[in-house]
Parts: structure tokens; C-alpha cells; sequence
């Protein structure tokens, strides 16, 4: 095949899956799986959040609402968790949580919850409930 022929089937390619990219990212759809796929490597970060007491544990800011505002919170022990990469992949999520919301994607109501506090419960790091 002539070079040239491949350099113009090549952009050619790449132009056509550029636009069904931008097209799913419109949609929603790529922002949707791109957010369940950084939820998901942030709680592989966090793990099982081992714990021998209260002092082990944290709590992270997850999401942001219309206020910019968490829209919730997740508990995670720095005995386990690599916390540069947690907060990195955090920023990642909320970039593109607040890409989406931009683009048009559903916002949450602008509403403000106190920071909860964490507690080692059986040895794991948790975030108890009507807190």
C-alpha cells in the first residue's frame, strides 16, 4: 500500500473514532463509566482500610455538588492506603465529575452535610451510619 494512502486512511480512522467519542461524551455515557471507573479505583486504593484503632483512620471528600461541596465523604486507614494516590485519584474523579456536570450531565442539589467522623469498627475503618 502506498504511504500516503495509509497516512490518509490513518487520520481518516482516527477522526471517525474521535467523533463517536465526542459523541458517547455528549451523551453522557463516557462520563458515566469514566466516573464508575475511578469510583472503582478509588476503593481498590482505599481497600479494606485495616485498623487497630481510631487514630488510623481518615476521612476523604468524594464528589461535588452544586455548591461545590462534597457529596459524600469515604473512610480510609493510612496504615493501608497510599494517600498521595488516593487524593490524586479523588482530584481525578471530581474533575471529572465537574467536566460532566459542565457538559450538561445531572448536578446534585446544593445542600451542606457536617464532615462525618470515622471509626475503627472490627478493625476496619467505616463511616457509621447517621453520621
Amino acid at each position: 500500500m502506498n504511504p500516503l494512502l495509509r497516512v490518509v486512511v490513518g487520520i481518516a480512522l482516527v477522526a471517525v473514532m474521535d467523533c463517536a467519542a465526542g459523541a458517547e461524551e455528549k451523551s453522557g455515557t463516557g462520563t458515566d463509566a469514566k466516573l464508575a471507573h475511578l469510583r472503582s479505583d478509588i476503593m481498590t486504593l482505599v481497600g479494606a482500610a485495616k485498623c487497630a484503632n481510631l487514630v488510623n483512620c481518615r476521612i476523604a471528600p468524594l464528589g461535588l455538588n452544586a455548591c461545590g461541596e462534597p457529596t459524600e465523604y469515604i473512610a480510609y486507614s493510612w496504615l493501608s492506603t497510599e494517600k498521595a494516590a488516593l487524593e490524586t485519584k479523588i482530584a481525578e474523579y471530581n474533575f471529572a465529575l465537574e467536566d460532566g456536570q459542565k457538559r450538561g450531565a445531572s448536578m446534585s442539589a446544593c445542600t451542606t452535610a457536617p464532615e462525618p467522623v470515622a471509626a475503627c469498627v472490627n478493625g476496619r475503618c467505616v463511616i457509621p451510619a447517621g453520621r
